[in-house]
């Protein structure tokens, strides 16, 4: 069936949803240095801050708090009954309320945690924790017990542990619920079961973990006593390793978490392997170092007999004969070689004093020379001669005569030449000279312009 909404729909973001969420709690002065009762739990310090719960004192309510700058003289405890003053946030990017402290005050432990310490105080009393009591966890065992959930985190980080190291050893697992009303009962049974059913050589109670209200079943004083009662040494393996319970107290080991309960189980079994694989390999070394030395002297001794047995011995000496010949050999062509050289040395430097030698040279030299002077001479003479030729064709080009010849000639009056008109008046003599001879005259007539037609 349909209905109509008369009122539009609106679509809204994370982040539209978160940001007013913001506001609104920032917004509401009922949030504002708000007084809150209750009951630590968790408490942590990181830095200079104290982050912690708030659980209430009667209902199953609590609310994550931090307090800033916290002083670290003010000591708060898990279980701290304590009265705190601060103001609501909202942090919309984790979507979580938060309360911001700015004072706390510690008005007394919580009733959990009186009644807590009242149950341990009384067990102590009947010497339930005293140490002789505890049971010697097993070296090597061969059969371990495992009393948790088998859903948990806790059995598998076991597994892991016990089986990365060792896998020559059987695991049972009794599983239980591990928090809640049943929890004592069945862990209770668990124990019983591997004490009688099943026995094993070690068994291990434990979970992962957990708020301090959520490790109460291992602080029961049922769990505790069946603990004590056990024939068969127990590992309590609850939380992590500031988590603290009565079955811790009880057992006859505490591990710090599950995983380290797997590592106390197969230890020994590690080290004895460790150990064997050490001898081993100490062994295999001191083996094979007696192998070489044993070696190397029957070695040295075959190389010994072989370099003493007579065979060698004559082998040896022929050896020697054969180099002795050799370098005598050598040392003879040496001394034969040196006799020849300088043999040839004798002849050459006899030679070259020789008077007819020396004369044959001399002449040899002197006809050398003459045919370089000679023809040097003939060098020098070409390029005077030639000198001579270009100058003078040179001479024979520059001759006025010449150039009369072509039918020029030179006028002179008073021995001087005339280039110009100007320098004659008519009645002057003039001589003229041409290629054949000269031709005396005189001037009736002048007239300038070299282009007039005479």
């Amino acid at each position: 069936m349909m209905i109509n909404n008369p009122v539009a729909k609106k679509e809204w973001s994370v982040y539209e949803l978160t940001s007013y969420l913001k506001k609104k709690v920032e917004m509401d002065v009922l949030l504002k240095n708000i007084y809150l009762k209750g009951e630590v739990i968790k408490p942590s310090v990181s830095g200079e801050h104290l982050y912690f719960e708030l659980k209430d004192l009667e209902y199953d309510a609590k609310i994550k708090c931090v307090f800033f700058w916290f002083d670290k003289s003010v000591e708060i405890k898990h279980g701290s009954k304590v009265l705190v003053k601060g103001n609501v946030i909202f942090y919309e990017k984790e979507g979580i309320i938060e309360l911001k402290v700015s004072e706390i005050t510690d008005i007394g432990l919580g009733e959990l945690f009186v009644k807590l310490k009242q149950l341990e105080e009384k067990l102590r009393q009947e010497g339930l924790f005293d140490s002789k009591y505890k049971k010697e966890i097993p070296r090597y065992p061969k059969k371990v017990g495992i009393v948790t959930s088998k859903n948990g985190a806790a059995v598998r980080d076991i597994l892991n542990t016990i089986y990365t190291r060792f896998e020559n050893i059987q695991v049972y697992i009794y599983s239980c619920s591990v928090q809640g009303q049943d929890a004592p009962y069945e862990i209770c049974e668990g124990i019983e079961y591997f004490n009688t059913a099943e026995p094993v050589e070690v068994i291990i109670v434990g979970r992962g973990g957990g708020a301090f209200e959520d490790l109460m079943a291992f602080n029961s004083e049922m769990v505790v006593r069946k603990i004590f009662e056990s024939k068969i040494p127990v590992i309590s393996a609850v939380g992590h390793e500031r988590d603290y319970v009565l079955s811790d107290f009880v057992a006859d080991m505490r591990a710090i978490t599950p995983t380290n309960a797997g590592e106390i189980v197969v230890s020994f079994q590690n080290q004895a392997l460790e150990k064997l694989n050490e001898y081993q390999k100490s062994m295999k070394g001191a083996m094979e170092k007696t192998f070489n030395m044993v070696k190397e002297k029957v070695r040295m001794l075959q190389y010994k007999l072989n370099q003493n047995s007579p065979t060698n011995t004559i082998a040896k000496r022929a050896q020697d004969i054969d180099l002795y010949c050799h370098k005598l050999s050598f040392a003879i062509n040496k001394k034969l070689h040196e006799a020849h050289r300088n043999l040839k040395n004798f002849e050459k430097r006899l030679a070259d004093r020789n008077p007819e030698s020396r004369l044959s040279v001399a002449r040899t030299n002197f006809d050398n020379c003459s045919r370089r002077l000679e023809e040097a001479f003939k060098k020098v003479f070409l390029q005077k001669e030639f000198a001579y030729k270009v100058n003078l064709e040179k001479l024979i080009a520059l001759n006025p005569l010449n150039v009369l010849k072509r039918g020029y000639s030179i006028t002179l009056h008073n021995s001087k030449i005339l280039t110009t008109i100007a320098q004659v008046n008519n009645g002057d003599e003039i001589v003229t000279q041409l290629s054949d001879g000269i031709i005396k005259s005189k001037v009736f007539f002048k007239q300038e312009g070299a282009e007039n037609n005479v």
